[in-house]
């Protein structure tokens, strides 16, 4: 099993999207390999250098699960209801198997 960082960027405006929130959560606490999951948090932000672009979402989430391949995840993704009713603006998944932490993927990657 490999690791998946998955990123969503949401509209601005995300009243119309929170009202399926509800069916978006119930949705993703079904999905198989699940690790962790949730908006980034408005203000919280440190950017290393300059000031915010408009390539910078102000609203997006981060999702990580474990599963078979990138195919799988990106089908079984194409189900999340946020998807579904066209409240994701872009949608990154991108394999990610990290060496270090509690998500190791492959531990004879991992130094030590």
């Amino acid at each position: 099993m490999a690791v998946f960082a998955i990123h969503y960027t949401y509209p601005d405006d995300a009243t119309e999207m929170l009202k399926i929130r509800p069916e978006h959560r119930e949705w993703l606490t079904s999905v198989p390999g699940l690790l962790v999951a949730g908006m980034y948090q408005e203000g919280h932000d440190e950017v290393s250098e300059g000031e915010p672009t408009d390539e910078e979402p102000r609203n997006g989430a981060l999702i990580v699960v474990e599963a078979g391949s990138l195919g799988e995840v990106t089908s079984l993704f194409d189900q999340d209801p946020y998807w579904l009713n066209g409240y994701i603006l872009r949608r990154v998944v991108r394999t990610w198997n990290p060496p270090l932490g509690a998500w190791v993927a492959d531990p004879a990657n991992s130094p030590g």
